[in-house]
């Protein structure tokens, strides 16, 4: 079976960016990133080496670890932690979704694994998960329905015919055109294996009145299949984006997409 790699499918398209900000809503500092445009193709981007189990109960790896993930437990029972959400139009609120450890708003957002979930707490083995504050929520689910839009069209129809496109993205969805084309010829459709699991944040000292910056390490199990397979689902692979997004008129669109390490500590 025929397969292409899609670690970042949705990062196409983006000019070089250099970003020096810390996360909203925790310590954590994010180092000045500074990248290139990634490579026009979809098949063509690298994962990381890295995984993580898709289970929502991965072990610690150290005991100091190991005792913070059992004060979060704690936590969980008895404490009626609470903070932002997404609408209800977003997807379906679930308890979990695959790698996810700590308390927040979970959404499912397709049936065949596509996941986003915003966490109201630091998770002590991964340092890539930033707790987000109440005023981006617009900007995170605009973000969100932009990937979401993507891939719809990934799953299907290899198009950017749907009307979200142009609601999502200030191209409307140009940048995706080529890599379609190309699974189609191929006879390539994408297939989610274990799911997709995003964990966007807003980069606080980025955002202003009209435009903001949204960084990702999402959990993949994603790969270009040929059209009518099937394949075992794998493990999750931590991955890392970043978009920036405007205020159109209508609401916030993704402007620029590529990939960032930094997104991934």
């Amino acid at each position: 079976m025929n397969r292409w790699s899609s670690a970042t499918p949705w990062a196409t398209c983006a000019a070089t960016l250099c970003l020096l900000a810390a996360c909203s809503g925790q310590s954590n500092d994010v180092a000045p990133v500074s990248f290139d445009d990634p490579p026009a193709s979809v098949a063509t981007t690298t994962a990381p080496t890295t995984t993580v189990a898709p289970s929502s109960s991965v072990a610690a790896s150290t005991t100091a670890a190991a005792a913070a993930a059992t004060t979060t437990s704690a936590l969980a029972e008895g404490d009626a932690l609470t903070g932002p959400t997404f609408s209800d139009a977003l997807g379906i609120r679930v308890d979990t979704a695959p790698g996810v450890r700590t308390r927040g708003d979970t959404r499912q957002l397709t049936p065949d694994g596509l996941y986003v979930h915003i966490a109201w707490e630091p998770d002590p083995d991964d340092p890539s998960v930033f707790t987000v504050q109440h005023d981006d929520i617009d900007i995170l689910e605009a973000y969100t329905n932009a990937v979401a839009t993507y891939y719809r069209a990934a799953t299907t129809t290899l198009t950017i015919d749907a009307p979200e496109f142009a609601r999502f993205y200030l191209d409307r969805g140009a940048k995706f055109s080529d890599g379609f084309q190309q699974a189609t010829v191929g006879n390539f459709i994408l297939d989610l294996g274990a799911g997709v699991v995003l964990r966007p944040y807003v980069l606080a000292d980025q955002r202003t009145a009209d435009s903001a910056v949204v960084m990702d390490c999402y959990l993949e199990d994603q790969e270009y299949v040929d059209v009518g397979a099937t394949r075992e689902p794998g493990l999750l692979k931590p991955n890392p984006s970043v978009a920036t997004l405007v205020q159109n008129g209508d609401g916030w669109v993704v402007d620029k997409i590529a990939v960032a390490d930094q997104a991934c500590l």
